[in-house]
């Protein structure tokens, strides 16, 4: 079962289940969203998406620097463009940005699970299954805590795709 993201408040996605990154399902739509949005702070992830990376590397610091340090705004900003470290190969500023939103988003904070989540996948494309596959665990606990069906399938679809590379 493939799961749409988004759709209403920002151009619609899925996640290819083999890379678990995203896909937009209509770039031209997304262009043209960007273009009427671009302080969003979900216009970070779109233009990830649209493979601009080095532009959604100088949004995602433009965000962030927006924020006031030690704030759910800014933690989440800070997973934004943690992401974006990600996609680029940058691991080490990938995990430092957060570590530095986990500190905020801490406890049972079911925001908390959007860290884990994105550090699994970080985990993972490093090689390091076995600690990616306990990140993601703990974003499907703190996921089905809050009860969010969507979210909590793309949490599933991420430890599936961890727990087939542990048993290769």
């Amino acid at each position: 079962m493939t799961v749409v993201f988004g759709g209403a408040e920002f151009p619609a996605y899925v996640i290819d289940d083999e890379t678990l990154r995203e896909e937009l399902l209509d770039e031209e739509e997304t262009r043209e969203w960007f273009g009427e949005t671009p302080e969003d702070p979900h216009a970070v992830a779109l233009l990830r998406m649209l493979g601009e990376l080095d532009a959604a590397l100088a949004a995602g610091q433009a965000r962030l620097a927006e924020q006031d340090a030690g704030s759910s705004p800014w933690a989440l900003a800070a997973v934004r463009l943690a992401h974006v470290h990600h996609w680029r190969g940058e691991y080490a500023p990938a995990h430092a940005l957060l570590d530095a939103a986990e500190e905020i988003l801490a406890g049972d904070d079911p925001r908390a699970a959007l860290v884990h989540q994105h550090r699994a996948k970080v985990l993972l494309d490093e090689g390091r299954p076995e600690e990616a596959h306990a990140a993601a665990s703990r974003a499907l606990a703190l996921r089905e805590a809050a009860g969010d069906a969507g979210l909590i399938a793309s949490t599933r679809q991420t430890l599936r795709r961890i727990e087939r590379d542990l048993a290769r």
